[in-house]
């Protein structure tokens, strides 16, 4: 599994540019916009959702958005979904709560967990997120992100959440 180290480093290699911030850890949204209230871009919010047959999703929103779960299982051709255990979280991303990150899907080597990001995340020229861990947030352009996902092995399914 790829850690926060081995992420940056797999970025470098595959020419992907990025910038890096460390920080205390950050649990919550408000914890972030509070130690960077002018971060410019896109501030993503990242849910690890499951339905009753087990197939799982990472949900990736802006940080100002609520996520209507109820909507999205209709988007996305679901019933209904409720949130992935932090054990769930481990095995299929190799993080814990706190770290969800859309990074997180290099970790998913299985192809067990769908990303599907909300449109308006890709209207911005630059996109944050964590790197596997939520003491640091990197920023990255969409398409230096849609060229990580398509590394990844995954499919980025873009729609309004």
């Amino acid at each position: 599994m790829y850690n926060e180290k081995s992420l940056l480093d797999k970025l470098n290699e595959i020419g992907i540019k990025y910038d890096y911030v460390s920080h205390p850890p950050l649990f919550t949204c408000e914890q972030a916009n509070a130690l960077f209230p002018n971060l410019k871009g896109a501030h993503c919010k990242s849910l690890f959702v499951k339905d009753k047959t087990d197939r799982k999703w990472m949900l990736v929103v802006p940080d100002d958005k609520r996520a209507d779960l109820k909507f999205v299982a209709e988007k996305i051709g679901s019933g209904r979904l409720s949130f992935c255990s932090a054990d769930e979280m481990m095995a299929c991303l190799g993080v814990t709560p706190g770290s969800v990150t859309p990074m997180a899907v290099i970790n998913d080597r299985d192809n067990r967990v769908e990303l599907v990001v909300d449109r308006t995340i890709m209207n911005w020229d630059v996109i944050n997120c964590h790197p596997l861990i939520n003491t640091a947030t990197i920023s990255i352009g969409p398409a230096d992100f849609e060229k990580f996902i398509a590394y990844a092995n995954h499919e980025l399914k873009v729609i309004e959440i």
